[in-house]
């Protein structure tokens, strides 16, 4: 009866060119310093090719590469000192790629009249070119480019290193300095390599605070000893002034600060982060554009902002990120930032005056579970807005291409008015691309449509296919630097799919998947702590959630029960353990069930809710155990026959007769079966082949999967052979009728060219 005819059918797919996509874990973005500032916009004089002041809600385009000595090519970022001058209302400004839809940030705020400045760090467009968008009132701008961060990696330029923050000079209390005001006109020049800052560093990130003066004026900085400087800061008269600000250093580590005003002034510098002269030491710069938070702060608050795992960003490995804070109330105050987990500074990076808002840059590597904690320093509620400008990236493992991964199957949800939807096969070939596999005919197996959709991005491990609520499947796989990546298929039943997201995530394994009762899709993934983690697009900013769980391994099993979704993973001693995620986003404690052994655990959903899992053991065989009425595991594991196969066992319930298959590969390549004697007696016979002799040897675990087609249902087993080629055996089931464990002939498709 477990035996069948084989037979071979060659087909040869060629997909088309797969697209190009960017490399989100690329080299470069080192920081080249300027000396002196490259005007590329002052509507003042005309510089950019644009004369007068600018109107609400306008948009003015302007060159940035290639012009005023910055390089036309090499640059994948800009760092710009960018200055709303006397505008006649309140308003802010917003610097983006030309082309680009506007990104609902804020660069710079400045009330009306006000002559105020902000650091922002931006990516030009392709054409080379920036926008700045103007919110009210008629306003002058002024933009300079005061750096930049290489597009490549290079030899001349140095990264990024985040440093403690620290006061280093305050001109008030005598920190760093003479304890009296620069005076209008006059230089103060102090020491800015102390604390974390080593002398040798090429410049320090810096906020810096003008207490209220009297006059409106600005600061320069400039290495000692130099002749040329940048301006760091424009200040109003009577309001608390703050802004982030690159400061160059001299190769002793000093700086010279030139008080530019027409009044006696005092100056604050806290130091947030370093940039080094080699390329071979710190964190390279990568641009992106976010809000990630906005909302009224009580007075005297502190709340977290989720920085990693949001946008793209990993979870870790961010030695910095690029914060543009905004804060405004009905009294004066300031935001603080700092990492969590972390004790809390004595800095600040935001002032703000009663009744007005200010905004200013800072430089933060984000703490526990990449989040970043800000404390509102007011007595009042204060209105809140966390803009992310960029990060820097730490050098994070490669994750190896694994050999013979296995294949995800998948039957969609019905769409279009059919009565059964698509199969849908995803699987990481052997050089790391991203292979689909798409049925149309679900009574015939002769024919797959095979695309490899992931370009020359390097993929890993076993992908996930999950279905979406339009009826279209989703595929997620570990990206080569751990990131979670994940594409979907263009519309329903399609055989084209969209360019893959990057969410970022740094897993140590590949992710399952899987929608929520609520209609969202979520991932889950396990990092190199051994901590499960959820990533669900729900939020105005979706992020990677820490779940928790303790020293786990592997990718995680998910099961569908009544009230969410039960997670199973393998821990590192080898036993197994599970939680439940509930629809709520509430979790249950983690149950550990025993065992020992290796390898992704299989489940299987009876009626009730109750739950048969099987897992590998120390010694090889499979082993399994089954919920009580109650919900509750035995403490024992049940073997399956004497036979140990040579991986992890997958395993469903057979819809018609309601038998439990579990199959599993042997050590010589033989795909193994082994068939419940009966509907909901947990006895299994002895492992037998599932195919006869001479049929094609697995070179991975096999997948097992039920596919419908009209009143037919048909189980099917699917492998990869040592050479690549997909084999899918199917076995049919008529409605109501009696089934054998017979699987039917192989029907085997070559390797994707």
């Amino acid at each position: 009866m477990l035996t069948a005819l084989l037979a071979a059918f060659a087909v040869v797919l060629v997909p088309p060119a797969p697209a190009a996509h960017a490399d989100a874990a690329g080299k470069g973005g080192d920081f080249v310093p300027f000396t002196t500032g490259r005007i590329v916009l002052d509507t003042r004089t005309g510089a950019g090719g644009v004369t007068g002041a600018r109107g609400p809600a306008t948009t003015t385009s302007f060159s940035v590469l290639g012009v005023a000595g910055v390089p036309a090519t090499g640059v994948g970022s800009v760092l710009l000192r960018v200055s709303a001058i006397a505008p006649t209302a309140a308003t802010y400004l917003t610097v983006f790629p030309d082309g680009a839809t506007w990104p609902n940030v804020s660069m710079v705020n400045a009330g009306a009249t006000q002559t105020l400045s902000n650091t922002a760090f931006v990516r030009p467009a392709a054409n080379g070119k920036l926008s700045v968008y103007n919110s009210a009132g008629n306003t002058q701008i002024f933009i300079e480019v005061q750096g930049y961060f290489t597009a490549a990696a290079g030899t001349t330029a140095g990264g990024e290193v985040p440093v403690t923050q620290a006061r280093v000079v305050d001109t008030r209390t005598g920190v760093g300095t003479t304890k009296a005001q620069i005076p209008a006109g006059g230089s103060r020049t102090v020491n800015l390599a102390v604390g974390d800052v080593p002398a040798g560093a090429a410049s320090v990130f810096t906020s810096i605070t003008v207490p209220p003066t009297t006059a409106a004026g600005s600061f320069m900085a400039s290495p000692a000893g130099s002749s040329t400087g940048l301006t760091v800061l424009d200040y109003e008269n009577g309001i608390n002034n703050a802004s982030g600000a690159m400061i160059q250093l001299a190769p002793d580590g000093r700086v010279t600060i030139t008080n530019r005003g027409t009044s006696p002034a005092d100056l604050i510098i806290d130091t947030l982060a370093y940039f080094t002269k080699t390329a071979t030491a710190g964190a390279g710069f990568r641009p992106v554009t976010s809000r990630l938070f906005s909302g009224t702060v009580a007075a005297n608050a502190s709340f977290d902002v989720v920085v990693g795992g949001t946008n793209g960003l990993p979870t870790r490995g961010i030695a910095g990120a690029v914060l543009s804070m905004q804060g405004g109330g009905a009294a004066a105050g300031a935001l603080r930032a700092w990492p969590l987990g972390a004790a809390e500074g004595t800095t600040s990076s935001t002032q703000h005056a009663a009744n007005s808002v200010h905004r200013a840059s800072v430089i933060v590597r984000p703490g526990t579970d990449g989040k970043v904690r800000i404390h509102n320093i007011s007595t009042a509620a204060t209105t809140v807005y966390i803009d992310l400008e960029g990060w820097f990236a730490d050098p994070l493992p490669v994750v190896p291409v694994v050999q013979n991964s296995p294949v995800t199957v998948l039957q969609a949800p019905p769409s279009g008015g059919q009565s059964a939807g698509t199969v849908e096969y995803a699987y990481v070939d052997n050089i790391g691309r991203v292979v689909i596999g798409h049925q149309t005919q679900l009574d015939n197996f002769c024919c797959v449509q095979f695309t490899v959709i992931s370009g020359n991005e390097a993929f890993s491990g076993r992908p996930a296919l999950s279905p979406q609520t339009d009826g279209a499947v989703a595929v997620s796989a570990q990206y080569n630097d751990g990131d979670v990546w994940t594409s979907s298929q263009t519309a329903p039943a399609a055989a084209t799919w969209k360019p893959f997201a990057d969410l970022g995530g740094s897993m140590a394994a590949p992710p399952a998947a899987t929608l929520l009762p609520g209609g969202v899709t979520a991932q889950f993934a396990v990092d190199a702590d051994g901590k499960l983690w959820t990533f669900a697009k729900t939020g105005a900013v979706p992020f990677w959630r820490d779940l928790g769980g303790a020293d786990l391994t592997g990718t995680p099993v998910l099961a569908a029960v009544r009230d969410g979704v039960q997670v199973f993973a393998r821990t590192t001693a080898g036993t197994i353990t599970t939680m439940l995620y509930r629809t709520d986003g509430t979790t249950s404690a983690w149950t550990d069930l025993g065992g020992s052994g290796a390898g992704v655990p299989a489940v299987v959903v009876y009626p009730g809710y109750r739950l048969r899992v099987f897992a590998q053991a120390a010694d090889g065989t499979i082993t399994t155990k089954q919920q009580d009425p109650a919900g509750a595991f035995p403490a024992a594991w049940d073997q399956i026959g004497a036979i140990a196969p040579a991986g992890a066992p997958a395993a469903l319930l057979d819809p018609v007769t309601g038998r439990t298959t579990v199959v599993a590969r042997a050590t010589d390549g033989t795909v193994l079966l082994s068939l419940e004697s009966a509907p909901g007696t947990g006895v299994f016979p002895e492992w037998t082949p599932a195919q006869a002799d001479g049929a094609p040897l697995s070179a991975t675990d096999p997948a097992l999967a039920t596919v419908s087609s009209g009143g037919a249902q048909t189980v099917i087993i699917v492998y990869r052979t040592i050479n690549g080629t997909m084999v899918i055996s199917d076995r049919r089931v008529q409605a109501l009728t009696a089934r054998s464990a017979t699987f039917d002939t192989p029907r085997l498709f070559p390797a994707v060219a």
